[in-house]
């Protein structure tokens, strides 16, 4: 096993590397000078030409990439203007609340999308399964945004229910339940969609178990049917649910995006935005560089469940 997340750490290291090299490049190719765009009203050549050697940006385009390369390997991610701090320090402190929104819309979407797909298998064809399969197309119909406007409209300005946005509420205590208050509309609408996928694959995963010799055999002992579905054939679908999970998690990740930015929630996916508008180079590709490290790690980590629970995949 040891082996084998070796190999899967080292073949992560090319991905990495090509993740890097499109992000400089797409953030080289934005039109107009990042200098003049940076400087603004004080945008005199002299200023332009001074910040570009600053900056590094009168390099050739290869010694620039291998520079910035060379730097972040080091753990130098570069130094945002924007917001005067060093880039690494900025994406941590952001990416803590973007995993604790991510974190809870996964957690969301995993549980009640393995369930729903197991009661749909379960009761195939049935009123259950109809309705399940009604729910779970609707959810997957409407993009993640919309629904999450609609749910600010409906549960926060109308009914009150919950806070509009942000992450903590502007005056009064910072503890769980304010936290909780203010993650649960963010969490579902980021959830929903994911939740509609898990749910539709996680029933195709039961219903082929659901058809097998040991399925029948443990029947025909007089296993209790509950037994049977949510102890035996579950735990043989978990093996193709699992890598459905793991794409899913980056669904949710990258869709945190436009979620942070509906909701006003502090994190990456916001910072990441902010950026591109202030042309804050280094913090972009910084960012999505960290995301993007994150997101290979998780799937890595999902690929050794997989195996833990298949022994048949080879190592």
């Amino acid at each position: 096993m040891a082996g084998y997340i070796f190999k899967r750490l080292v073949s992560a290291i090319p991905v990495l590397l090509g993740i890097s090299v499109i992000v400089f490049l797409i953030m080289a190719m934005i039109p107009g000078d990042p200098a003049t765009a940076i400087l603004g009203s004080y945008a005199t050549p002299e200023n332009v030409e001074k910040l570009n050697r600053d900056l590094g940006l009168d390099k050739p385009l290869v010694q620039r990439y291998f520079i910035w390369l060379g730097n972040m390997l080091q753990g130098d991610f570069g130094r945002s203007f924007s917001l005067n701090r060093p880039v690494l320090d900025e994406v941590l402190e952001r990416f803590g609340a973007t995993l604790v929104l991510a974190g809870t819309a996964f957690v969301l979407c995993s549980l009640l999308g393995v369930a729903a797909g197991v009661v749909s298998a379960a009761r195939q064809y049935g009123a259950a399964d109809k309705a399940i399969t009604f729910f779970v197309l609707l959810g997957i119909s409407i993009p993640s945004f919309f629904l999450g406007m609609m749910m600010i409209l409906i549960f926060a300005v109308k009914l009150r229910w919950f806070p509009v946005s942000g992450m903590w509420p502007i005056y009064g205590a910072r503890d769980i339940s304010a936290l909780v208050g203010h993650l649960t509309l963010p969490a579902l609408a980021l959830a929903v969609v994911a939740t509609g996928v898990i749910a539709r694959l996680s029933r195709s995963a039961m219903l082929e178990v659901l058809r097998q010799d040991f399925i029948r055999t443990a029947r025909a002992k007089g296993v209790r049917e509950r037994a049977v579905v949510w102890r035996h054939a579950l735990r043989a679908a978990m093996v193709g649910i699992i890598p459905v999970l793991g794409i899913q998690a980056g669904f949710v990740l990258s869709g945190a995006v436009y979620i942070e930015m509906v909701f006003q929630w502090p994190g990456v996916g916001r910072m990441l935005v902010d950026a591109i508008l202030k042309r804050d180079i280094l913090l972009v590709q910084g960012g999505v560089v960290f995301v993007a490290a994150c997101y290979v790690m998780f799937n890595i980590a999902v690929d050794v469940a997989q195996t833990l629970l298949d022994p048949r995949i080879k190592t």
